[in-house]
């Protein structure tokens, strides 16, 4: 077994390894630094890499294990971390040259709560400048490589190192960051599983902000089962005992909702419907209070409008060397008075109250992650924000939700979302976890008759 598909095998196999023997968390950390100077050059994931620390790390836990104390799954595990939260003694670039000059004085809560549970951060992964942007692209830095797609295509944003490093396999997981889709997009295009923690459960101390009402520290890794380990190592909070969805119910969304999608990507969706009603999944259609396009755009005024008032002095400084489609986005938030923006604060809480009246306690809504397959970069119009049509209806009704690897479209990875309740979060990751291990094969887009697909997904009444 080569580097990458060691790295690849996940928190619990890479911890059992090492329990038995077979693996030191010194030799994993030597596998993941030799995968990263082997590939980096051209994957540009990781923007800094703590060599000297990780190994350092890496054996002081190896002897806490030869002493038989274990912290837990994650112990002697590296973990990479995206650029945009403070590490003591380094800068946070925050996908810009332009941000910061001046290393952290203390480092994120949530990087701490890893370290505590035994994970050794290898080092910062690159993003969009700012955080703002899904397609992926940093046009100040560099844009990462998606791995799974020939060519430079599409990595997703804006944690696209963070995806790309998981996906090439140069380490187990990845932090990344969800304001309106920043964690499952890469992961959706990258073939990894990603999740939005709901607001609140891990803490933003430490973080630069791109809208702090928003915002959330989520994970990205190869497995449901690696996902939930690394939330309830941030969130400090324990897995609950016994089945956390005991009355799930699975809502649909019409596929031309969805529309503008890639057909590819429809027929995926209708096929992950239709194996979850052939697992014996309950499956009701949901009508949703307002489009989804419509949820993008609130989202979205949000973001520019929290994003222009914490960095006014460096998006008004012409001189500063930025990404020029980010500056733009950004720049939008100026011309949002404070009264509009109190007045979309408070459409937002009509509309949270709105969508909890249709989705249920115990519903998850089941949607495709992105409507289209990675593009190539060169191909890209940075006027037109698709990727995060399908996910900022999570950030902007403040929800939590896990994108999961499902198929691929025109030989790129495709993704599929779950959305929950704000609070559920441990409930969707074991029904994300669920959907990923029972299901069959994934369909071949255009392999089966729409008629007949379409006819498998109408069970049920419920609006």
């Amino acid at each position: 077994m080569n580097g990458a598909d060691l790295i690849r095998t996940g928190i619990g196999a890479l911890g059992a390894e090492m329990q038995a023997g077979r693996l030191s968390s010194e030799g994993l950390v030597r596998a993941c630094l030799a995968e990263i100077s082997r590939h980096n050059h051209r994957l540009h994931a990781f923007v800094e890499v703590y060599e000297a620390e990780a190994i350092a790390s890496a054996l002081r836990l190896d002897a806490e294990r030869a002493a038989g104390r274990t912290r837990g799954p994650l112990h002697g595990v590296p973990v990479a971390v995206k650029d945009l939260a403070d590490v003591t003694g380094r800068i946070t670039g925050f996908g810009s040259r332009s941000y910061s000059d001046t290393p952290a004085t203390s480092t994120a809560p949530f990087i701490r709560a890893l370290e505590a549970a035994g994970a050794i951060i290898l080092g910062k992964t690159q993003c969009v400048e700012f955080a703002f942007g899904s397609w992926g692209t940093n046009h100040s830095l560099g844009t990462p490589v998606n791995p799974t797609v020939p060519g430079h295509a599409s990595p997703g944003g804006s944690s696209s190192g963070s995806a790309v490093a998981v996906a090439a396999g140069t380490v187990p997981a990845a932090i990344g960051s969800d304001s309106g889709g920043s964690v499952r997009i890469p992961a959706g295009l990258c073939g990894v599983a990603g999740m939005k923690p709901s607001h609140g459960r891990i803490s933003l101390e430490g973080v630069a902000p791109l809208s702090a009402r928003l915002d959330t520290i989520g994970p990205l890794a190869n497995r449901i089962d690696d996902l939930l380990a690394l939330y309830e190592a941030m969130s400090n909070t324990p897995r609950p005992h016994g089945d956390v969805h005991p009355e799930a119910i699975y809502r649909s969304l019409d596929p031309a909702v969805l529309a503008p999608a890639d057909p590819g990507i429809l027929e995926l969706y209708e096929g992950a419907l239709a194996q979850l009603s052939a697992a014996g999944a309950r499956i009701e259609p949901l009508k949703l209070p307002c489009a989804l396009a419509e949820y993008q755009s609130r989202c979205g005024g949000i973001m520019a409008y929290d994003a222009y008032a914490g960095l006014k002095p460096i998006i008004d400084d012409f001189r500063r060397p930025l990404d020029p489609f980010v500056r733009r986005r950004i720049m939008a938030g100026r011309n949002i008075s404070a009264a509009a923006h109190a007045e979309a604060l408070e459409l937002r809480q009509q509309d949270q109250e709105a969508f909890s009246a249709v989705l249920g306690p115990a519903d998850v809504l089941v949607l495709p992650t992105t409507p289209l397959p990675a593009q190539q970069v060169e191909s890209i119009d940075e006027a037109q924000l698709p990727m995060s049509r399908f996910t900022r209806l999570a950030n902007y009704l403040d929800l939590c939700a896990v994108s999961v690897p499902f198929g691929k479209v025109q030989g790129a990875p495709a993704g599929m979302q779950f959305v929950a309740n704000k609070g559920q979060d441990f409930a969707v990751l074991a029904l994300a976890k669920s959907f990923a291990e029972r299901l069959g094969p994934v369909p071949s887009p255009g392999s089966r008759s729409r008629k007949n697909r379409t006819l498998k997904l109408r069970r049920g009444g419920r609006n």
